[in-house]
């Protein structure tokens, strides 16, 4: 085999002809999975392109910023060369990789098409260059393809490419086969990022050329006469399970342990065999991707060590890194290793009966990883006292919890809690706590304040959290508040079960049975009604059998049914404290009463809580 790491001009801009096998699968991929990803990938160098360019001084310094750019890997692919005769094109059978390259091929048809719409020809242009072989090389019309699928994939694939060929009165698509929509999928994605922002759609496209054409690698891996493709194919595809991040990281752990002249089977049962066991193998959310845990936890505990952020994609090569500058020896690397991932287990599955289990339940339900770099360290400083660790994440829940009330952005928190982590690192086990809330006082900005009551008291009346909280979230504040309540502190649980729902009190049709004051309301108090109906004064929390029940009912029935079947606090305080009209007033003055439960759990940065 030869093998080289090549970019998508030197796969694309020869005129060769990929064909696919017939023994191998159709087109598979799909959105969430993989499309979706390529194009945050994508997107990623792209963007890195764009700021370069736009920091260049002069023409010189932007031509220098591809250079200076980032590429991305696209993974590998391997290829079997085919006898042709002369003056035929060169072919080359897709032995592995098929997805991936119909995939750009397709891309690359849809950022043609959305040039050609915007007007951008010189991009259309290029990215033709990527996608047809000479016409005066090919026997068949199907030979001005680069690639060609299966059978079952041709004509949906032919499609597609002829959107983007001049030579065809193709101009439209309406079919429902997965390549269609593969392809509506990136027209859409490019033709809303080249219309977004200050930059011309031309500049957008541009830059993508530039990353289509030289900042997208493939190892491209060659066979010889004496490889077998079928062999190869399914070493590939049927009797390998795809290597982790954490399997890298073992093997090279283990070769550098033997350097040291130990012996690695006997590191291996000590430190890392309880990794080997399936359950460090289960995918584990991951923001809105699924990773398997134990990169998850390796990412954290390796973010932790080195006090920047590490990304998941990244992971390995951080690793390597990490060992460039450590002094540790491997069995001491090991040793962190299988002392940290028992931390781990004790962060994802809390004891929920005590103030720091608790807190680890509400930030799963805000599903937010970020402080988990923090919480590691802290809860592995065997020191610390516990109420210090207590009011540390009492602190990190209230800050949490009041920019999420006042719906302020999470966009920086990875940055905030490797900065909280660094002077964690400063400071003596004994004042962690008091580190923690000092930390978080001093932050101002839009991105990292910590919300004081009125903040808080502002938002929960004003702010609209239908729809924009999830429920998950809300039904944890009300069952926080429910727990306020009933003041039990933290011996018990009463944590709502999935069968509670969030009902609007005021209905959001509540034209049907709430009418405004006056034979006919004005415009404006029907638009005020429709604002207030979202707020979360509005809201509570129902069985699923009792809401749809009573969802649009006029209040006085909705409140005699809600009397006669709720057993929460949180319900019968509403039922008691408003027992007559349900308004606009009556809204606001609720959403104000749970702004002060929510300041009574998640204390402000000024409480003498702190003191």
């Amino acid at each position: 085999m030869k093998a080289d790491t090549l970019d998508l001009k030197d796969i694309f801009r020869k005129d060769t002809r990929y064909v696919v096998p017939r023994f191998q699968r159709p087109y598979v991929w799909n959105q969430e999975e993989h499309w979706q990803l390529l194009w945050e990938d994508l997107r990623l160098v792209v963007d890195e392109l764009m700021e370069r360019q736009a920091e260049a001084a002069d023409q010189f310094e932007r031509d220098e910023a591809q250079l200076e750019t980032s590429p991305h890997f696209l993974g590998a692919i391997v290829l079997d060369q085919q006898s042709t005769p002369t003056q035929k094109l060169e072919t080359r059978e897709i032995i592995d990789g098929q997805q991936r390259l119909i995939t750009l091929q397709v891309l690359l048809s849809a950022a043609h098409s959305v040039s050609t719409e915007l007007g951008s020809d010189e991009s259309a242009s290029m990215f033709e260059k990527l996608m047809y072989n000479d016409s005066d090389l090919i026997r068949d019309e199907t030979d001005r393809l680069k690639v060609w699928p299966i059978e079952a994939d041709q004509v949906a694939f032919t499609d597609v490419m002829s959107l983007s060929d001049p030579e065809s009165d193709v101009t439209e698509i309406d079919g429902d086969e997965i390549l269609h929509e593969c392809f509506e999928f990136f027209s859409k994605q490019i033709h809303e990022w080249a219309e977004d922002g200050p930059e011309s759609p031309g500049e957008h496209l541009d830059a993508l050329v530039t990353t289509m054409w030289k900042l997208l690698r493939v190892v491209v891996i060659d066979l010889e006469s004496n490889d077998d493709a079928q062999v190869i194919f399914e070493t590939l595809n049927a009797r390998g399970t795809p290597l982790l991040a954490a399997d890298l990281i073992k093997n090279y752990l283990f070769r550098e342990a033997t350097l040291e002249q130990n012996d690695p089977g006997e590191l291996h049962d000590k430190y890392w065999k309880q990794f080997d066991e399936d359950e460090w193998r289960v995918e584990v959310s991951q923001g809105r991707l699924e990773r398997p845990k134990i990169d998850v936890f390796i990412m954290h505990w390796l973010t932790m060590q080195m006090g920047q952020q590490v990304r998941a994609k990244k992971l390995f090569p951080a690793f390597r890194k990490y060992l460039d500058r450590t002094d540790l020896s491997t069995e001491e690397i090991l040793q962190r290793f299988d002392y940290y991932a028992s931390i781990y287990e004790e962060l994802t599955e809390p004891d929920d009966q005590s103030r720091e289990g608790v807190f680890l339940h509400r930030l799963d339900v805000l599903d937010t990883t970020t402080p988990f770099p923090v919480l590691l360290y802290l809860f592995g400083q065997e020191d610390v006292p516990n109420d210090q660790l207590v009011k540390a994440v009492e602190a990190i829940e209230s800050w949490l919890m009041r920019r999420m009330l006042c719906r302020l952005t999470s966009k920086n928190y990875n940055k905030i809690f490797i900065e909280l982590l660094e002077e964690l690192k400063q400071t003596p086990d004994e004042e962690v706590g008091d580190t923690v809330v000092e930390f978080f006082q001093n932050k101002d900005g839009e991105s990292d304040y910590w919300p004081t009551d009125d903040d808080l008291s502002n938002a929960m009346v004003e702010l609209q959290y239908w729809s924009r909280i999830n429920q998950r979230r809300l039904k944890m504040v009300f069952s926080a508040i429910e727990r306020e309540l009933r003041d039990t502190g933290y011996s018990e649980t009463l944590e709502f079960t999935q069968g509670l729902e969030i009902e609007h009190i005021l209905p959001q049709e509540w034209s049907h049975h709430w009418s405004l004051p006056g034979e006919r309301p004005a415009e404006a108090e029907r638009i005020e009604r429709d604002e207030v109906k979202n707020t979360v004064g509005n809201l509570t929390i129902l069985t699923d059998k009792l809401n749809p029940s009573i969802s649009n009912a006029a209040w006085d029935d909705k409140r005699e049914a809600i009397q006669d079947h709720t057993v929460l606090l949180l319900n019968k305080h509403l039922i008691d404290t408003w027992p007559g009209e349900w308004n606009e007033e009556t809204i606001a003055e609720r959403g104000a009463w749970l702004a002060d439960q929510a300041s009574d759990i998640w204390f402000a940065p000024d409480s003498s809580r702190w003191s």
